[in-house]
């Protein structure tokens, strides 16, 4: 029932229970008795206000510092500790410069001046490494370092911090379209700004993205950074892994070429940590051509030498090694299935007859070279990573198949004849492949066509890429856009809230909130999987369950206009008292003045919700079977039930908990009406002159 529907529902029952009381008149809901009115939020040139409330956790990144909202622009501070890779490869005596050291010498000095600077390069070639090395030698004392997680519609400098002694890094590469005109110039003012605070930003961005007439402005402070020099990389590693031993390993001929090729430093560090975990020298060669990703190997099983039958065989082995390698470790029938369905989308007819004139599953695994154990197929397993290498080959040199290749493999995930652990095996490939080459298409594919029993799999696949450090970004992204999406498919929420309550939402709760807040606001209230989900978090992480509930709260009361932030705020409310873990994060907060007053004119715009009622009455009844007996509690919870019914308009909704099937009153709910008549009655004296 929407609030102006109040007065119509007001006095239709005259025999209720309610009834029996002297009657009052109908008002709006109120505040509790002795409350202030709470705060008015306001707007400015026409964009909501947000008050700035922080919160923190600890947790597997350290203490998160941030500022939460369901809707509206936002950017959301991770700080960087001492236990993170690229700040440990950023310290004395392993940092390792970019090769090209003027422009490194350069960075230092314009990010002292401009307060920000843009450090363009390829991603991998040790971006943030060198982020990191600049803001923590820039100033001193050192600053409080920060990644910035932005929520925005487009990039803006509005919601980046302004605080005195931070140092931030912002990532902007891989830009899903191009910014406004007046980003470039906004950030000259923006860094000034900062430089007056002694903060500092260090923007991450790629040539491909950064260019236009809006990035004029930064060119000033935009720096070219190559990678640092792989060989001096790698000995910085061994030395501080204490294995300065092996840097005479690094003189071999195995290494010349890739000395000479200098590849990136994401490479380097790989390679860097392969070569420490090797048992001796005699594995370096296997190491070296696993390093270039088995491309002599994969073209060797690939090559068109080995079929003796035409271009026929030469597609039924190639098929076969791509399906070996997409189930490496699966059942062999997993396996030849994978293959046949590929065949069949390449317009090659697999009826029986087919089937069974083509070569035995035998002789097609062999001519693949992949091995059996028992009733399990594999690549040759002494060659580390080379089933990943197979289908990186695939996408890469095939650029034009990427659609039906997706496809495909997503379809044996979904298949339900092929086992679960199989499909695992496929769903695990499909997400490494897609971190690597930063593939979107092949995770939005996941989520759309992995469907019921397996949907387990797509948060499976989407929980791990979701904390990848570079391609995450982007998975946090598309589970947010698919929750502002006017109406997504039930599917697709269902998705997000599974992955928002599981091992990424307690690691990453500032996140993980803001889309299940979005996607409460497409489920219907009381769901019991969001339900669910808010009582998982209210477990592992509850005080950021409970500042992020209560600043939704005072967003809504601010922006009475907004449905949709009422629509998912309520949803989220009703869902998180809906356990008794939620329920007890609440009342435990029922102390403090304004969080009370938030939580009484929640329930009370939950009672006035048609299509909220039922399930309000539910969770009401919970609370009456919970605590009527309660000696300890049940005081307190009658006193915050009383203000909630104090309006006479609600108290109707007393009607179908007051009363039993036997047509009993029950005292629990008689004590909460009295109360509630004689409070608004006070109430009521009070305030007529």
């Amino acid at each position: 029932m929407t609030d102006n529907e109040q007065g119509q529902r007001e006095g239709t029952e005259a025999t209720s229970p309610s009834a029996e009381l002297p009657p009052v008149e109908p008002v709006e809901p109120n505040e509790p008795t002795g409350s202030s009115p709470p705060p008015e939020g306001g707007e400015s040139n026409g964009q909501p206000h947000f008050s700035s409330v922080r919160f923190s956790h600890s947790g597997e990144h350290g203490i998160q510092a941030y500022n939460l909202h369901l809707n509206g622009d936002q950017a959301i501070r991770v700080p960087i500790t001492d236990s993170d890779a690229d700040y440990k490869a950023s310290q004395d005596g392993r940092f390792v410069p970019p090769r090209n050291t003027d422009q490194w010498e350069a960075a230092s000095k314009l990010l002292d001046e401009c307060g920000v600077i843009v450090l363009c390069a390829a991603q991998g070639n040790g971006r943030r490494t060198a982020a990191i090395r600049l803001l923590s030698t820039v100033t001193s004392p050192p600053l409080a370092l920060f990644d910035l997680d932005p929520e925005w519609s487009k990039p803006s400098v509005r919601p980046l911090p302004k605080e005195a002694g931070m140092g931030c890094i912002l990532d902007l590469s891989d830009l899903a379209e191009q910014p406004g005109e007046r980003l470039g110039t906004d950030l000259v003012s923006y860094g000034a700004e900062l430089r007056k605070n002694n903060s500092f930003l260090v923007i991450l961005a790629t040539p491909a993205d950064w260019y236009g007439h809006w990035a004029e402005p930064t060119l000033p402070f935009t720096v070219r950074l190559e990678s640092p020099d792989a060989r001096a990389l790698v000995t910085a590693e061994f030395r501080a892994n204490y294995r300065g031993d092996r840097v005479t390993w690094l003189d071999r001929a195995e290494f010349a070429g890739i000395w000479k090729a200098n590849p990136s430093a994401r490479a380097a560090w790989r390679l860097a940590d392969r070569l420490l975990r090797a048992s001796g020298p005699e594995q370096i060669q296997a190491i070296v051509d696993e390093f270039g990703d088995w491309h002599r190997e994969v073209e060797k099983l690939l090559s068109r030498h080995r079929a003796t039958g035409g271009d026929a065989q030469l597609l039924s082995t190639r098929v076969t090694v791509w399906a070996g390698a997409l189930l490496h470790g699966g059942q062999r029938r997993s396996v030849i299935k994978a293959a046949d369905d590929l065949l069949t989308r390449l317009g090659l007819e697999r009826h029986p007859v087919n089937v069974l004139a083509d070569a035995t599953t035998s002789s097609r695994l062999d001519a693949a070279e992949i091995t059996r154990d028992g009733d399990r197929a594999f690549h040759d397993t002494q060659k580390e990573g080379l089933p990943a290498a197979i289908l990186r080959h695939l996408w890469d040199e095939f650029p034009t198949q990427h659609e039906l290749l997706r496809r495909w493999a997503i379809g044996i995930a979904a298949d339900r004849t092929v086992p679960d652990e199989d499909a695992r095996l496929i769903t695990t490939a499909l997400w490494k492949l897609a971190a690597h080459r930063h593939d979107r298409a092949i995770l939005d594919g996941m989520a759309s066509d992995l469907k019921g029993p397996r949907r387990a799999l797509a948060v499976e696949a989407l929980t791990k890429a979701a904390g990848d450090a570079e391609f995450g970004r982007y998975v946090r992204d598309r589970l947010r856009q698919w929750m502002d999406a006017k109406n997504p498919s039930d599917d697709k929420v269902d998705l997000v809230i599974e992955i928002c309550a599981g091992t990424w939402g307690i690691q990453q709760p500032t996140l993980a909130l803001t889309r299940l807040g979005k996607a409460a606001g497409h489920k219907t209230f009381g769901s019991a999987t969001v339900v669910n989900a808010f009582q998982q978090l209210a477990l592992q992480r509850p005080d950021d369950v409970r500042k992020a509930v209560a600043q939704w709260l005072t967003d809504a009361e601010s922006r009475p206009a907004d449905e949709i932030l009422r629509r998912q705020t309520l949803g989220s409310f009703l869902a998180l008292v809906s356990s008794d873990e939620g329920t007890d994060l609440i009342l435990n907060n029922t102390h403090d003045t304004e969080a009370r007053l938030r939580i009484i004119h929640a329930w009370q715009k939950l009672l006035s919700t048609d299509d909220a009622v039922d399930a309000v009455v539910t969770q009401l009844s919970r609370w009456h079977e919970r605590f009527q007996d309660d000696p300890d509690r049940r005081e307190a919870v009658v006193d915050v039930l009383a203000d909630i019914f104090a309006p006479p308009s609600l108290r109707p909704g007393l009607d179908r908990l007051m009363v039993t099937e036997e047509a009993a009153i029950l005292p629990f709910w008689r004590e909460v009406l009295v109360m509630a008549a004689n409070r608004y009655q006070a109430s009521k004296e009070a305030s007529t002159p």
